[in-house]
């Protein structure tokens, strides 16, 4: 019967009697989304030529066709009408918004029209950090008021209502903002009057603007997240009570304080939903705990204020958390709980995973709620252009296969939004540099499973709308395949993947190359997220014991990488010619290309030179050190030409500026930001490998070749004055403890017969040891540190200026080696 209905009225509509121009029909009672969607398609027919008739509504009622899947839409021709239905109200909006692309594109009602389509991911969509690039409130990391000097955007409508129309446009129905405490901005928080942050009418407007967007995002079918930290309190309470800004476990005042923020959230915005990352300043065994007790409570508390039962959508994220055990707990409490987990750590460095993130994906997708992928941080791309498709087509499928359902997608520029760190007249809008990058990522999540001969077509297409012709197009599309893979794959054979310590384009020290591991807190976490293949200190130890390699290998990739680099340059020159549109803007993205192509070749040198000095710590012959040489010269003029082409084209290469970054040097503001910054200490780090090599050959170290030993080095007196050391003989035998029976078992030969001190253990590792010496004349202090065995994360944060120049330079029994 549905069916003979549904024909009698395909009939009936196609017999209907038309007007002289194309109208729009839609039911009276429409959800603001698809009031919308049929909005932009009344738009889109102003004017149009000829005569029709659109008819919008729900699948299944008023005979159009029935439709399964959430956001799913059916566009259909019938004689003279135009049928849109929608599976639901986004399902319409989108119908509606197909419609309208295929309309202004022809400039005419489409000739021939059946078409279905919904997504494969149930979540798909952007963050935005509402988060500054140092650490500028009271020095607590993640937590900034929204105020207009921190956030000029945003308070800037026009702004937001362009980035939503982008949105929608490329169907994303989620938009997270990342704060860590963003309640005392966004709540009058009645019961806890000393916890207000802002004044009464900052508030005012605040709460006003965060009502508009969240009702507008909604009209365009996107749900507002709003992500917090825990344990972070109001900073005005903490003062008013006399406690932390942060917290490690869970308490009473802080448990109190954030289920009432929580509740008040749920009541005071019904529609948004909450995000929240349990662990860093929570202690990751609490998580459970503070999930189910604090979190849900209030959560509930807010559902009871509003009188509904429907539970709001709540993300938790896996990371530093134990995510499995606080899921297996809240879920039989509250249903309506999604959990989120980083791809690639805090860097792009491949299009699937391995390992225990594989392993932890697949384990919280299969909970039966949906799972979301988070592409987080993306330090290794900044601050260049980047938009190869086939790359993120291949890391969506990647997605889809371990039963992933939602995408969370940062901006190439996170900490720095809305704004590129191009250097230009005018700041750069995110959305009109980097739209390959969103839109990429919005047409995978929507389905990955397409054909890369029509993904090809469509890619070039789009690309010679930027640019003027086809032929520019696909010129321009092979460099940015070319270009896109390299940092992605050289960064895990010599780097780390937290993001937020590694500043790739800036560069790396050579102690860096040789020793990565011990800036990476997370490295057993995130050691999978790439193909087979080793780092630079299990290359090296290899090529000397003449053992098999697995998988890539550093210098290998280093030389692909550079080699596919060199062919996106000849693409984007090849391009250049056919350019019609956009030429300023051709121009800076084939800059970025050069740049591109001289950091790898930078990183080539290095990485040679690096592996000739690993390979002198197993053959103790210098002339591996003088053939390092040439290479380190000429990663360094490598360096000075990125520098010369960077000056001025980019204000800043990398946009984290706190103590969390690393390599190559600590950050701070204004500091270590841009290339020009580093160079001078390349320079000096060239001229002390040369000075080391005088010394070498000066105090007649081996250099004869491979097995001869290096000459020890000259002691001075020395004399413990105070604190708890002690001076001994350094040699094999010797403890390394004061209160300890462990000993050196094996001592480099330069290292032998010098003067240590050594320290109390237990002391050391419960409150701290103190020493105070003195020296006669001037020497060099060398300090041993050594890798925890259970976290293998450094001892001690690296600073800039520490050299350490003997590696694995005492080995004793169990214990770690020291550095």
């Amino acid at each position: 019967m549905k069916a003979a209905r549904g024909t009698a009225l395909w009939l009936l509509l196609a017999a209907a009697p038309l007007s002289a121009a194309v109208t729009v029909a839609a039911g009276p009672k429409l959800e603001a989304r698809e009031r919308y969607g049929v909005e932009r398609l009344k738009a889109a027919v102003q004017g149009l030529g000829g005569s029709g008739r659109i008819v919008v509504g729900r699948a299944g009622s008023a005979g159009l066709p029935a439709l399964g899947a959430a956001e799913a839409f059916r566009l259909r021709r019938a004689g003279n009408s135009w049928l849109v239905a929608g599976s639901d109200a986004s399902g319409v909006l989108y119908g509606c918004l197909e419609l309208e692309q295929r309309i202004r594109k022809a400039g005419a009602l489409p000739r021939e029209l059946d078409v279905e389509d919904a997504p494969r991911f149930k979540l798909r969509g952007p963050a935005i950090g509402m988060q500054k690039t140092a650490i500028t409130y009271d020095g607590a990391i993640y937590d900034y008021r929204y105020t207009p000097e921190e956030f000029p955007f945003f308070y800037d409508r026009a702004h937001w209502t362009r980035y939503l129309d982008f949105l929608v446009d490329n169907r994303m129905n989620t938009l997270y903002l990342w704060n860590g405490h963003p309640f005392t901005s966004l709540l009058k928080l009645e019961k806890y009057p000393d916890a207000q942050e802002l004044s009464d009418e900052q508030l005012q407007r605040n709460m006003e603007t965060f009502r508009w967007l969240t009702a507008e995002a909604d009209r365009r079918g996107i749900w507002v997240i709003q992500l917090f930290y825990n344990i972070h309190i109001s900073h005005a309470l903490a003062k008013s009570r006399g406690v932390g800004f942060h917290h490690a476990t869970p308490g009473p005042l802080t448990s109190e304080y954030t289920r009432y923020c929580v509740s008040e959230f749920i009541r005071t915005y019904p529609n948004v939903g909450l995000m929240m990352t349990l662990g860093e300043a929570l202690a990751p065994r609490f998580g459970p705990e503070w999930l189910t007790k604090t979190i849900i409570p209030g959560v509930r508390d807010g559902m009871r204020a509003l009188g509904t039962e429907r539970e709001p959508p709540i993300i938790v994220r896996a990371h530093a958390t134990e995510i499995e055990a606080a899921m297996k707990q809240a879920l039989p409490l509250y249903k309506n709980i999604y959990t989120m987990h980083k791809w690639n750590g805090e860097s792009l460095t491949w299009t699937d995973v391995r390992g225990e993130v594989r392993r932890l994906h697949e384990s919280l997708a299969g909970l039966g709620s949906t799972h979301i992928s988070n592409v987080h941080i993306l330090a290794n791309l900044e601050p260049f252009r980047w938009g190869p498709p086939e790359f993120v087509r291949e890391a969506m499928k990647s997605s889809e296969r371990l039963g992933i359902r939602g995408l969370h997608v940062y901006p190439l520029r996170y900490w720095d939004w809305p704004v590129t760190a191009d250097r230009t007249a005018e700041p750069l809008p995110q959305i009109d540099r980097d739209w390959i990058w969103f839109e990429a990522w919005a047409r995978y999540a929507w389905n990955p499973d397409r054909a890369p001969e029509a993904e090809r077509a469509y890619w070039t297409g789009r690309l010679a709308e930027k640019y003027g012709t086809r032929a520019a197009g696909a010129a321009i599309l092979d460099a940015y395949q070319l270009a896109g893979v390299c940092a992605p794959r050289l960064l895990p054979r010599i780097g780390i993947t937290e993001g937020n310590r590694q500043a790739f384009s800036l560069g790396m020290l050579m102690t860096q190359m040789i020793d990565p591991e011990r800036y990476n807190a997370f490295r057993l976490l995130w050691e999978g997220d790439a193909p087979e293949g080793e780092r630079l200190p299990e290359w090296a130890r290899k090529e000397w014991a003449g053992e098999p390699h697995n998988g890539e290998t550093p210098p290998g990739v280093a030389e692909e990488v550079t080699a596919s680099a060199e062919r996106a340059v000849r693409a984007a020159e090849a391009a250049r010619p056919h350019v019609t549109k956009n030429k300023e803007e051709f121009e800076r993205l084939r800059n970025d290309l050069q740049s591109i192509l001289t950091l790898m070749r930078y990183y080539r040198a290095k990485t040679g030179a690096a592996a000739l000095v690993l390979r002198y710590g197993h053959s103790r012959d210098a002339g591996d050190l003088q053939r390092a040489l040439p290479l380190l010269e000429e990663s360094l003029a490598q360096y000075r030409r990125l520098a010369a082409l960077t000056e001025k084209t980019y204000r800043e290469a990398c946009s984290v500026h706190s103590g969390s970054r690393r390599i190559p040097f600590l950050g701070a503001p204004g500091r270590y930001t841009h290339w020009r910054d580093c160079l001078p200490a390349y320079e000096q780090e060239l001229a002390t490998f040369r000075a080391r090599l005088k010394q070498l050959a000066a105090g007649g170290a081996a250099q004869g070749g491979p097995g001869k030993p290096a000459a020890a080095w000259q002691g001075v007196e020395v004399k413990v004055t105070g604190g708890a050391g002690e001076t001994f003989r350094v040699e094999r035998g010797a403890r390394i403890y004061t209160d300890a029976a462990t000993a050196m078992e094996e001592v480099a030969p330069e290292l032998a017969g010098l003067t240590g001190i050594r320290i109390p253990q237990k002391l050391a590792m419960e409150k701290g040891a103190r020493v105070e010496f003195e020296l006669r004349e001037p020497a060099q202090v060398l300090v041993g540190f050594f890798r925890s065995a259970r976290s293998r994360a450094a001892a001690a944060p690296p600073k800039d200026e520490w050299e350490p120049v003997l590696w694995n330079a005492v080995a004793a029994g169990a214990h770690p080696g020291f550095t």
